[in-house]
């Protein structure tokens, strides 16, 4: 059935233990014992229980994987997009990290594990993906640091922190912000200054300090202006939640403009991707808030959908992908305006 080295065996023979171990079939631990010759993962105390653990265990024998093949695996997942392709080898990061010539290296690793497990935790829910990509990024920002790629650093900070408060660890994203704007103003990356104003103001706001809260994100929306990236979003971002914020504290004075502005930098986004976005669709939502109600008909004249203050903006976005004529008619409908009463004419 079975041999030890020096035969031709039905199963492999184990080699000699440097330390203590379990066997895998009677559980008995000791010293002196030996392990599967092939995967070396399974250690016996004798030739007896390898011979009867050897129906089970030759299932799952085979040589165990180099780091070079794990790379490849890995570098095979990330091209082809499948997370759960990567976290396969999630075990073997230690190892690869030893390995690592350079700081550069051992944080495209922790990039990777932890782009991984926030796809995972998106897409199962799992609060799992959440606990380890936290302790990932966690290694990942010295290593920013290290390597002077500020805004990256930035920005990671800002990409935990968004998770953290995603899951209502409203304390600890907090921190990440703030770090993350120390990191902006320093270096003056306003496009890092931006995120972490939009996610500190939300925070102030979430606690009951509202005019922190809209100071904060009125410096989101001026940073994002003057971001280094020239990219309009910045500013798109951080105006969401200062109109919604607005809207809230009857600052209906202030909201016109700002939804104005908000339609030019959603109406541009949705001509760069060449079709109706999200972004115009929210748009919308904030047009009909300023009307109380929005309401969008079919060619024939007969209403298909009435639109308030709880309109939904995926349903506007699948409307007007399915009726491209709603597009131009919702336009003209919710130009700016204020609420009767809401100012002076």
């Amino acid at each position: 059935m079975a041999g030890w080295e020096g035969s031709r065996p039905c199963c492999p023979a184990p080699a000699m233990a440097d330390s203590a171990a379990s066997c895998a079939h009677c559980g008995k631990e000791g010293a002196g014992f030996k392990r599967c010759s092939v995967c070396k993962e399974a250690w016996y105390c004798g030739a007896a229980c390898q011979k009867a653990n050897w129906k089970g265990h030759k299932k799952t024998c085979a040589p165990p994987v180099t780091l070079h093949e794990v790379a490849v695996n890995v570098n095979a997942a990330v091209a082809s997009g499948d997370w759960r392709g990567i976290l396969k080898w999630e075990g073997r990061i230690e190892e690869m990290i030893t390995s690592s010539l350079s700081d550069t290296h051992h944080e495209e690793i922790l990039a990777c594990f932890s782009k991984a497990h926030t796809t995972g935790w998106h897409q199962t829910g799992s609060k799992d993906h959440v606990r380890l990509f936290v302790a990932l990024q966690e290694r990942r920002l010295p290593l920013l640091g290290n390597l002077q790629r500020f805004r990256d650093q930035g920005e990671a900070m800002c990409t935990l922190a968004d998770v953290l408060f995603l899951n209502e660890r409203w304390v600890e994203g907090g921190r990440w912000y703030q770090r993350a704007r120390d990191v902006g103003a320093a270096h003056g990356f306003f496009s890092v200054e931006s995120k972490a104003c939009r996610g500190l103001g939300v925070w102030a706001t979430k606690e009951g300090r509202l005019e922190e809260g809209v100071a904060l994100m009125r410096n989101a929306v001026v940073a994002g202006q003057l971001n280094e990236l020239d990219h309009p979003s910045f500013e798109f971002e951080a105006l969401d939640p200062l109109i919604c914020t607005l809207f809230e504290t009857d600052g209906i004075e202030e909201v016109d403009p700002l939804v104005l502005r908000f339609r030019e930098l959603a109406k541009a986004q949705s001509e760069e991707a060449g079709g109706f976005s999200h972004a115009e669709a929210r748009s919308f939502l904030f047009s009909a808030r300023l009307h109380e109600v929005l309401r969008i008909s079919t060619p024939s004249g007969n209403p298909f959908l009435l639109l308030g203050p709880c309109i939904q903006v995926d349903r506007i976005a699948s409307v007007c992908h399915r009726f491209p004529h709603a597009r131009e008619k919702t336009h003209a409908l919710v130009e700016p305006c204020a609420l009767p009463g809401a100012r002076e004419a």
